[in-house]
């Protein structure tokens, strides 16, 4: 048979494409398949098993254990008497059975490793010190819930044979916040992340400043997200030396301050990053400077798409400071950005030449969610949303008691935005104000406000009339 049409191949090229992410009612009828598959032809058996074993996720290390025939039953237990076995109390694995258990998880690339499911470690205790479980290991998840951190430790499990030397190749990790519960945890995580040579895509808690040495210099990197977790890791401002994060295009922190945040920001460059989404719970008025400063003084003023800040923080500094002077011009640079959220204790300065200026320094616009001074009029608004037609989605305090246009001298339509919110905005007008919505924003319907602006709710039905008179002419 001529290569170009050998099944093989042809196998190989449909397995190559097959999506193991499918929904759980698919998953199934996907198994059994390939199942199948492994029975119908000796030629069929390795690349179907491959595939079949490849990710784990959802299945841990029960599977594996359970191809051990004198395992099975208790992987898989049949009465309630099989299911109340105590891993400690049956013996380890075999040289032959090693051997089996080994056959499979040599093809195992994704990997979800929970605390509990690692009570087996013990039936592996027979394997040789220097065997790697999952050499060709990609994609590891670590997850561990409250209960599980009191019973096992970090350590048992990333220092056993299952996954001690899976770490150089693996290009996506995910420690889960409640897996680190102790300082000796969060240095062997900060150890374990710096063993990962060819890392793409980090999710952890918070790591030390050798580790982020690591991480900034790695050029397989593209994304990082950072979680609190329990234990605070302070980097030291006055001795910090990061590389440049060259391919890093997300960034991600859910933290309790900004501290780190900010001194990363600092002291690299990010030329590549694409997102910048924060979630603070105390952030001061100072440090959100800073992190705009900083954000426009690196290279990723150039390629920012997308930034998300978010602080749950309520009069950190008293109520001196009422605003956030500088914001607004830092944020101008960004000509790239697309998503603008920012969700603070104080408004940035926003009237109808900043947010002119913003629209003509941002083409490519398609949200804006902010807390603004409402300076903002309706002639500003629309004036500024000429220059970006791809906006779908706009939530800024405006000024709506002055009513500055007149939609029928002034006929202007902007059809792509989808959703508009005003916040605590004011209005003194709810027919006015609905017929500029309705005439002007083809597209809006409702439009949304916080529950202490009742006026808006007029703004609305006065909406829905002019919907429905349309409709009927």
């Amino acid at each position: 048979m001529h290569r170009a049409l050998s099944i093989l191949d042809v196998l190989l090229e449909i397995f190559a494409h097959l999506d193991p992410s499918e929904s759980l009612s698919i998953k199934p009828l996907y198994r059994s398949s390939l199942v199948a598959l492994t029975t119908t032809c000796k030629i069929f058996y390795e690349p179907a098993m491959d595939v079949l074993w490849a990710h784990m996720d959802d299945y841990g290390i029960t599977p594996l254990l359970g191809c051990v025939p004198r395992l099975h039953p208790l992987m898989y237990p049949v009465d309630r008497q099989s299911s109340r076995f105590r891993p400690e109390c049956v013996e380890p694995l075999s040289e032959q059975e090693a051997c089996q258990f080994l056959r499979h998880s040599a093809r195992v690339r994704s990997f979800t490793a929970s605390m509990w499911s690692f009570k087996h470690l013990n039936l592996l205790t027979t394997l040789p010190i220097n065997t790697c479980v999952f050499p060709r290991l990609l994609v590891l998840h670590v997850a561990a819930t409250l209960a599980d951190r009191e019973k096992h430790s970090l350590s048992s499990l990333f220092l056993s044979h299952v996954l001690r030397d899976s770490f150089h190749g693996l290009e996506n990790l995910h420690i889960g916040t409640f897996t680190v519960n102790t300082i000796n945890g969060l240095h062997l995580l900060s150890e374990t992340v710096r063993s990962c040579k060819q890392l793409k895509h980090l999710e952890c808690t918070l790591l030390d400043y050798a580790t982020w040495k690591h991480l900034s210099n790695l050029p397989t990197l593209a994304t990082v997200k950072i979680d609190q977790g329990m234990y605070e890791v302070q980097l030291d401002r006055d001795s910090v030396n990061f590389a440049t994060f060259l391919n890093l295009t997300s960034l991600k922190f859910h933290l309790r301050t900004a501290t780190n945040i900010i001194t990363l920001m600092q002291h690299s460059e990010f030329p590549s990053l694409k997102v910048f989404d924060i979630h603070v719970v105390t952030l001061s008025h100072a440090e959100t400077e800073q992190i705009f400063y900083a954000l426009s003084q690196c290279e990723a003023y150039k390629t920012l798409e997308h930034i998300v800040l978010r602080s749950k923080s309520r009069n950190v500094q008293g109520t001196d400071e009422r605003s956030l002077p500088t914001a607004t011009t830092q944020l101008l640079r960004f000509t790239q950005l697309r998503i603008l959220k920012l969700s603070l204790d104080c408004p940035i300065i926003l009237d109808n030449h900043l947010l002119f200026e913003a629209m003509s320094r941002w083409p490519h616009i398609r949200s804006i969610e902010l807390q603004n001074t409402p300076l903002v009029t309706f002639r500003g608004l629309f004036a500024a949303l000429r220059l970006c037609p791809d906006l779908h989605g706009l939530a800024i305090d405006i000024d709506a008691v002055n009513i500055d246009i007149d939609p029928e001298a002034e006929p202007f339509q902007h059809t792509s935005l989808q959703s508009l919110a005003v916040g605590s905005s004011k209005t003194e007008d709810p027919e006015a104000a609905a017929r500029i919505i309705f005439s002007m924003l083809p597209s809006i319907s409702h439009v949304d406000h916080d529950w202490n602006t009742s006026e808006w709710d007029e703004v609305n039905g006065q909406l829905e009339s002019f919907r429905v008179s349309a409709v009927n002419v």
